[in-house]
């Protein structure tokens, strides 16, 4: 039954399929039609619950939230997923159908009683932890939570994640907060120092490039280097080699480490923090393509002409001698300043490379991809890890080369998958919502940008509106309103293109050190295609599992993104909290009916409540802005402000107009 009344919540909607009606045993607030559909009768309702200390609301997005007092709500918890019913209009709590407090987060102290456990946000009930003797006074621990009763939450102790005192313990708290998978990650350096690969042997069984002229190129600061570079030009055709890091020869199914692996799906990389999927050793030793090294890899070498058509390509297990270790910063030095590098060929190379680069960026442009300007924030800290500056990343013409080279690889490897009908994993990307779309391209006619409405579901109207705000003040939120409206990208094993890179054919075959797809795409090639285990069985094997597969790794990337997002937003406050009091020069980036968003230049966002600190304003909602004293605030808007408040539990920045 909670399967069923998840369904309505999930799908949003009083109406739905149910195929096994018998499973249906409580009938209280549902009514079944002849088609075998089952509907929430009228006076029930599903919802969430957003508590406070001595009443909650049953949250509505199609209508007003429903109150319930204190009796009602006594043994609710915020975010709890519930069933209720309107009896003669009063509200009757008929079931809760999930918990929204699974795991607590609490930091331990001691006394005269014995521990307490205090947690950030009040939770008003008592905690009990059925075994306390890993716990001590200062522990920060996860607690699993069995049962509510009443007054009182049962747990008991999931993991010790650190002591108060502990750097990043901050950090650490927001990665527990998401259930973000634990590791004993001495046990598998332990696991990884047992790997022995013998680079002799495999060299008889591999095509050797230890001669050739590879290199790779990456940030200052990574250490995971699992793709290298080649690149000559031959009768006017670009012969391009794609080298990835052989992850696959090391991290075999069924062992510790590809368990461990499976269980993340990716890397999580925060702020000056990292969690690996793999072990160091691994990731930053054996499979990374450190130079003057002989390392084994699978390599895409592509021919390309000079429309950026891949005329020829072949998937081949290598071995490679990474020739350099180039970052993107020393690269866009020479490309951009023509600050040269002493090795001839090197320049000569990496020219030819940006030449190929643009090539392939306006085929993918010709066809309707879509390019979206997005910021990173890179947070600068002191010796006591304490953030003193932020930075934006922003994508240059080094990094523009890399990932076209990483495209057409991904891209060339799904062709040769699909068109010879081997299982495989892909990279998807859904046409985006029509209702999300229309909603985006209402804000951004705010901004005065021509665009043709019946057509706008093709990629390449929405092409047009993102060249439209190159360069302009506006230019971030165009890529940002868009991005919001998109589908996610997931992995499926069910091809069905990329909408964002106007992609036929798309996969993940490029990062296996730090991803599980591409890791799982590695072992499909040297099992299937090249041979190595061509079996009914293992043809089966992944015929049966691709589709979980791809449902579990899409779920962790998207766990990855919030811890991440959710790290940014903590550095960005820990930067500001002691800046209260300052002025700001902000752009406003998203009207709401209470107040806007604002961003900084360094790109730092926070929110204006007008609303709350200005009486005399108006909201039109046709226009989405604000006019207050006289003056119209809209989006793109610069305005200056007030840092009025950093809240450091919620990770809220709010400003007021100056």
């Amino acid at each position: 039954m909670e399967k069923i009344y998840l369904k309505f919540y999930e799908e949003k909607t009083r109406k739905i399929h149910e195929d096994e009606l018998s499973k249906i045993s409580d009938y209280t607030c549902l009514s079944v039609s002849k088609d075998g559909s089952v509907e929430l009768k009228k006076n029930c309702f599903i919802g969430r619950i957003d508590k406070k200390n001595a009443f909650a609301f049953l949250i509505r997005e199609d209508s007003e939230d429903i109150f319930l007092n204190k009796t009602q709500a006594n043994n609710l918890m915020d975010n709890d997923i519930i069933l209720l019913e309107l009896v003669k209009g009063k509200p009757v709590v008929k079931k809760i159908i999930k918990r929204g407090l699974e795991f607590i987060i609490a930091t331990v102290l001691k006394n005269r009683k014995g521990l307490k456990y205090y947690t950030d946000k009040p939770l008003f009930k008592t905690i009990l932890v059925d075994d306390e003797s890993l716990i001590v006074s200062g522990s920060v621990v996860k607690l699993k939570v069995n049962d509510i009763k009443n007054e009182r939450i049962y747990t008991n102790l999931e993991q010790v994640i650190g002591h108060i005192d502990d750097p990043d313990i901050d950090i650490l708290k927001i990665v527990a907060y998401h259930n973000w998978p634990e590791t004993d990650f001495d046990l598998l350096e332990k696991e990884a120092n047992k790997l022995n690969i013998n680079i002799n042997k495999e060299k008889e069984f591999r095509l050797d490039l230890t001669n050739d002229f590879i290199f790779t190129i990456d940030g200052a600061d990574a250490k995971d280097l699992d793709d290298a570079v080649s690149l000559e030009v031959v009768d006017n055709n670009y012969h391009l080699g794609v080298h990835i890091a052989d992850v696959s020869l090391y991290v075999k199914p069924r062992t510790l480490i590809d368990e461990k692996a499976y269980e993340k799906s990716t890397s999580v990389y925060m702020a000056n923090k990292v969690i690996p999927m793999l072990p160091r050793k691994l990731a930053n030793d054996l499979c990374s393509l450190n130079p003057d090294t002989d390392k084994l890899t699978v390599s895409c070498l592509m021919v390309i002409n000079k429309d950026g058509k891949v005329i020829d390509y072949k998937i081949e297990k290598t071995i490679i001698n990474s020739k350099a270790r180039l970052t993107y910063d020393r690269v866009n030095d020479y490309l951009k300043n023509n600050i040269k590098f002493q090795d001839e060929r090197l320049n000569e190379v990496l020219k030819n490379m940006e030449d190929l680069s643009v090539i392939l960026k306006n085929l993918r442009n010709k066809r309707g991809a879509l390019e979206f300007k997005t910021e990173e924030l890179k947070f600068i800290f002191d010796k006591n890890n304490k953030v003193i500056d932020i930075e934006l990343r922003k994508t240059d013409v080094a990094e523009e080369l890399i990932e076209s080279f990483m495209l057409i690889a991904n891209e060339t490897v799904a062709f040769h998958m699909e068109e010879n009908l081997f299982p495989s994993i892909y990279r998807i990307h859904e046409k985006p919502d029509s209702e999300k779309l229309d909603k985006a391209m209402d804000t951004l006619s705010k901004l005065g940008l021509p665009f043709n409405k019946k057509t706008i579901v093709n990629a390449k109207e929405l092409q047009k509106i993102l060249k439209l705000s190159n360069d302009k003040d506006y230019e971030n939120i165009v890529s940002m309103t868009l991005l919001r409206a998109m589908q996610k990208a997931e992995y499926s094993n069910n091809p069905v293109g990329h909408y964002g890179l106007a992609a036929r054919y798309y996969t993940h075959f490029t990062s296996p050190i730090r991803r599980y797809p591409d890791l799982i795409l590695h072992r499909i090639i040297k099992e299937l295609v090249f041979g190595e285990n061509n079996n009914k069985k293992r043809y089966n094997y992944y015929e049966n599992n691709l589709s979980e597969i791809g449902k579990h790794t899409s779920a962790m990337e998207r766990k990855a993104i919030e811890i991440e997002r959710e790290v940014v937003s903590l550095k960005s406050c820990e930067y500001m909290v002691d800046k209260i009091g300052e002025e700001f020069l902000v752009q406003i980036t998203q009207p709401t009916k209470t107040g806007f968003f604002v961003k900084t230049d360094k790109g730092i966002e926070g929110f204006v409540n007008v609303k709350n600190n200005h009486r005399e304003s108006s909201f039109n909602e046709e226009s989405l802005a604000f006019v207050i004293g006289g003056k119209i605030y809209k989006v793109g808007s610069f305005i200056n402000v007030i840092l009025t408040d950093v809240d450091m539990l919620d990770l809220k920045i709010d400003f007021k107009i100056k």
